[in-house]
């Protein structure tokens, strides 16, 4: 990997920027007095005989290990169970004598989130400086019992006539009590990696530079969290070829869809893409040279492409299974979250625009309910609305809150894995009312806005495209996704619509004019596309699909199954350390094939659907570093 991104900056493609680049880690000098300290860690993972190295008169070091529930130590004589401090860990440490001992420790965290455990935890603030105890809850969540800090216990929600919270340092050891485990996402004003692709001029990089530090900035005042800088890159692009050539150097991080979709992509329909990792965007916007040619938005849809990278982050789960959250909250929060950009700023949209949407919204009976799976230009309009009623109802960090009910969580002694969340369990913790009741309250809303001279139903000149998916017994295909992807000319335009066959195995979805229409199913990460012989799991050449032309659909397009289909799974158990938090991605490919399976993790446990039985190879990809 590093004589690829070697090359690659010697052609003038590639340039990085991260916070640490530009100034130098930064030290504090403790003070340890004698007897107990609690301290905490932010740096890299340091031995704890490092550290009895560097503070001979040290004689113990232990920290609450919150996943056993019991002490772990070490002496400096004797060592111990405690052999690593990892970066977010606080720990005692006791000075013997009777004088204070100055001690040099990094401030410049290692990384930005926490995982808390259910009950006590011993945590450090990497967070920016000077922050206010309630805004530091504030970024817990509403699992949050307590926070002890300099021993005193502050229980949650604090006692309105407290004016005397207590501000916290980068550094400051916590003891912080929760009711169910969840990642913490800690503020730390540090900026992720952008990676800049195709040599963009100074001006340009600056612009950007300057919005996203607004983007992040923002996301700390109103939400009290950041996205962790450690796991999150932002890959931008001054060119589709830059985008091309970086892809095909599979350098990391890496979009990982082939570079034919890519292309697709990124020529006919969308310059924007979310991953785990973060955003990979275009440079355009912020390029004055391109402004009229530019096809995208900047700071606002930037934006919104970013607040997708808190789905992954803080619920660890794949948003973009069937039910695992529902669509007009997958996208309305994330175009809410646009208009929480002050007015000198937002490119887009403007308040005409958002009085547009109300006026559409006007015109139409989609419900909320209706596009709970069904994924339409309405997930945006209807969901930015109905998103900022939520924030109205509860506040604005409820969404946050949503995202961090799907946390994987473990219980008991054994610490097993229980069942998360569904999105309706989540939603009435999160805001406090049932997604029924909540329908109920926007219908009502709805009812005040003034009644339009016309009424649709859906996107002007949409046509509905209906039909059945069966298995090969003839049972219906419940909980299968269909997707129609909109094709001209042989590429991918506009917005892929989605819907999610129901219990009769019947399904309906609205599809866009004039357009060639491809489409697929899918389920727990087993894709079929529909080819001329019927739903192939075979990767088909572009003469092999059955494209639907939209001026004339079938009156009903009934599927059936391959016998076996999403049969044959693979599971690939990677097990990690305690403490390696490195992101780690497994593929799967048949001896034969050229197509590589991503497969979804849960735990340590990777699984994948493929094609039937045989011989198949894995590669493991940490951190950009493969394994096979």
């Amino acid at each position: 990997m590093l004589a690829v991104v070697a090359l690659l900056a010697a052609l003038g493609t590639v340039s990085t920027i991260t916070q640490a680049a530009d100034t130098p880690p930064e030290t504090r000098t403790e003070t340890l007095q004698p007897g107990d300290n609690h301290v905490g860690w932010v740096g890299q993972p340091i031995a704890v005989a490092d550290i009895f190295e560097q503070i001979p008169q040290a004689s113990l070091i232990y920290t609450w290990d919150a996943i056993s529930r019991s002490f772990v130590s070490a002496t400096a004589d004797d060592g111990g169970d405690l052999e690593t401090i990892e970066p977010g860990m606080a720990v005692t440490i006791r000075i013997d004598g009777r004088r204070s001992v100055k001690w040099e420790r990094p401030l410049t965290p290692a990384k930005g989130s926490v995982t808390l455990y259910s009950g006590v935890n011993w945590v450090s603030w990497l967070g920016r400086e000077d922050w206010p105890l309630d805004q530091v809850a504030r970024g817990i969540g509403t699992s949050l019992v307590s926070i002890r800090v300099d021993g005193q216990t502050w229980p949650v929600p604090f006692d309105n006539s407290v004016d005397d919270l207590p501000t916290l340092s980068r550094g400051d050891a916590l003891e912080v009590t929760v009711n169910r485990d969840l990642l913490w996402l800690q503020p730390t004003g540090i900026m992720p990696e952008i990676v800049f692709l195709g040599d963009p001029p100074q001006d340009v990089q600056k612009r950007f530079t300057a919005d996203a530090r607004r983007v992040l900035d923002l996301f700390a005042d109103v939400f009290a969290v950041e996205t962790d800088f450690a796991d999150t890159t932002l890959l931008m692009f001054y060119t589709v070829e830059a985008a091309l050539e970086h892809e095909a150097s599979e350098a990391h991080p890496h979009v990982g869809k082939g570079p034919g979709w890519l292309r697709n992509k990124l020529v006919n329909r969308s310059q924007t893409s979310v991953f785990p990792w973060g955003v990979h965007y275009t440079l355009c916007p912020w390029d004055v040279r391109q402004a009229e040619s530019c096809d995208a938005w900047g700071i606002t849809t930037f934006l919104h492409e970013w607040f997708h990278v808190f789905q992954y982050q803080f619920g660890a789960a794949h948003f973009d299974a069937p039910k695992v959250t529902t669509a007009w909250i997958e996208e309305g929060v994330a175009t809410w979250a646009e208009w929480l950009l002050p007015d000198e700023v937002r490119d887009w949209p403007s308040q005409e625009d958002r009085q547009n949407r109300l006026d559409r919204i006007a015109r139409t009976s989609v419900t909320l309910e209706s596009i709970e799976q069904h994924n339409h230009t309405w997930a945006y309009h209807l969901g930015a609305l109905a998103s900022e009623q939520l924030a109205e109802i509860s506040s604005p960090e409820a969404h946050m809150e949503y995202l961090r009910l799907f946390h994987p969580q473990i219980t008991g002694k054994e610490r097993h894995w229980v069942e998360p969340s569904t999105w309706q369990e989540a939603f009435e913790r999160a805001f406090g009312l049932t997604p029924a009741a909540f329908y109920r309250h926007f219908e009502a809303w709805r009812a005040t806005l003034p009644v339009p001279d016309e009424l649709y139903d859906y996107e002007r000149g949409d046509i509905p495209l209906t039909g059945t998916v069966r298995f090969h017994d003839g049972t219906p295909a419940v909980g299968y996704r269909l997707q129609a992807t909109p094709m001209r000319d042989g590429f991918a335009i506009g917005i892929e619509r989605q819907t999610i066959v129901d219990e009769t195995g019947a399904f309906s979805i609205e599809v866009t004019p004039e357009t060639m229409q491809r489409i697929w199913l899918s389920h727990d990460g087993c894709w079929l596309a529909l080819g001329k012989d019927g739903p192939s799991l075979r990767g088909l050449d572009d003469d092999q699909y059955r494209d639907l032309d939209t001026r004339s659909l079938p009156k009903s397009l009934d599927l059936t199954l391959p016998e076996g289909a999403c049969e044959s799974e693979i599971r690939v158990n990677v097990i990690k350390l305690r403490g390696d938090d490195r992101q780690i991605d497994v593929l799967l490919n048949s001896e034969d094939g050229d197509e590589w399976i991503a497969a979804s993790s849960s735990d340590d446990t990777y699984t994948a659907q493929v094609p039937g039985p045989g011989r198949y190879r894995v590669r493991v990809d940490i951190d950009g570093c493969f394994l096979w």
